[in-house]
């Protein structure tokens, strides 16, 4: 399809500016309704959908607090960490607390790969997965050359 040279894309005159008005008027209304017809639970639009966000348990505290007012702020009586190069109302969200792995992570499911150990039952009860158990050598090796039989006890 070609456009006319003469006439640039848009809204040019003020029918064109109506009627596109009144189909995002229509369009509206017709979304808020829908949205007013979910349930109580879908209707949650300002929980947090970040990656984290989506994987974090339900009943874990609030990541953070934060004050409402910046003379909250400055009265502030949180202690310092000591730890912590620079003094921060977030000592968990620091590099140093990342570093001497200071904060957990409890997800729901893995996220990282580190999460895997001790997420499921050992496979193999006995030695927790290092190695082989000593039923394996038990079972396995021959020891009748190690045991020397007295020959003159069958007379």
């Amino acid at each position: 399809m070609a456009f006319s040279k003469s006439k640039p894309a848009g809204l040019h005159t003020t029918n064109e500016c109506k009627a596109f008005v009144q189909g995002v008027h229509k369009e509206l209304v017709l979304s808020h309704a829908m949205a007013k017809s979910l349930p109580l639970k879908a209707r949650d639009l300002h929980k947090n959908n970040s990656y984290f966000g989506y994987f974090r348990k339900a009943e874990d505290p609030p990541v953070s607090f934060e004050h409402p007012y910046t003379f909250d702020k400055v009265k502030d009586s949180t202690p310092a960490d000591q730890s912590i190069s620079r003094d921060t109302f977030h000592p968990k969200h620091t590099e140093a607390s990342r570093k001497r792995c200071k904060v957990p992570l409890s997800t729901q499911w893995q996220i990282r790969s580190s999460q895997a150990y001790g997420w499921l039952p050992p496979i193999d009860e006995p030695n927790m997965g290092f190695g082989r158990s000593s039923i394996f050598y038990d079972s396995s090796m021959d020891k009748s050359h190690l045991t020397v039989k007295n020959m003159d006890a069958g007379r």
